[in-house]
């Protein structure tokens, strides 16, 4: 216990001085909220109503996709791993201090979001906040752990960065914050159910329950659970 209080302690000091984390994290998801979202209202007033959810799914997709796998990437590297061990702290300890620093520092900036959109630009905040609160959670950590995954079988910054590019882009286009989902061809809609950012949007959009997308975004953080355990015990043993 010790040993992991210690490296979320270290890894969440590191992440605020990483210019890096801080960049993906905080600057552009809130440069982007302040930018965008008098861009949005003023050319679509109806956008006040979604703008808190459409905010917070970009903020949270831009900070797992681009921002974790750069991150994590730094801490796998086989030199790395066995100064870890050497002092005890094991390679899952590095991987889930990681999901909960950038939750916290995510849930930092959607909340900013949420107080202040009402604030600037009269953004309507949801009616139903238990619902809308389970949901930013549920998709926050699915959306971490899949860029953590992103980081762990990219192995190498270059293949980090495109295959983080190649989640985050369409996670943008398809998932509905940009434009209604239903205005697309109907494969790339269909297409656009295989992000978690799609299933994150109509709940946070949604005044009721949205049973089916929390059910689906339970099932990716399964997935990923279960496919980080099964890199983990490969990293563990090179």
């Amino acid at each position: 216990m010790k040993s992991f209080l210690f490296t979320l302690g270290l890894k969440t000091k590191l992440d605020i001085r990483s210019s890096e984390i801080f960049i993906t994290y905080y600057g552009v998801p809130l440069v982007f909220f302040f930018v965008m979202g008098a861009v949005f209202t003023s050319i679509m007033p109806e956008a006040k109503e979604t703008l808190i959810a459409t905010m917070t799914i970009f903020t949270v997709t831009m900070g797992a996709f681009i921002g974790t796998p750069s991150g994590i990437i730094e801490y796998i590297g086989k030199d790395l791993r066995k100064t870890f061990r050497s002092v005890g702290i094991p390679m899952h300890t590095i991987l889930s201090t990681t999901v909960i620093s950038g939750f916290i520092n995510l849930s930092i900036v959607a909340t900013i979001i949420y107080f202040t959109a009402p604030m600037f630009y009269n953004a309507v905040q949801p009616e139903n906040l238990v619902s809308f609160l389970l949901g930013v959670a549920l998709f926050t950590l699915a959306t971490l752990l899949l860029g953590l995954l992103i980081g762990l079988y990219g192995k190498s910054s270059s293949k980090v960065t495109m295959l983080s590019q190649a989640v985050f882009l369409p996670s943008m286009m398809l998932s509905g914050i940009m434009f209604p989902s239903e205005m697309l061809p109907r494969p790339l809609e269909i297409a656009g159910l295989l992000l978690p950012a799609t299933h994150g949007m109509k709940i946070l959009s949604s005044d009721g329950i949205e049973g089916v997308n929390f059910a689906v975004l339970a099932g990716f953080i399964l997935v990923a659970l279960i496919l980080i355990g099964v890199q983990l015990k490969s990293l563990e043993t090179e």
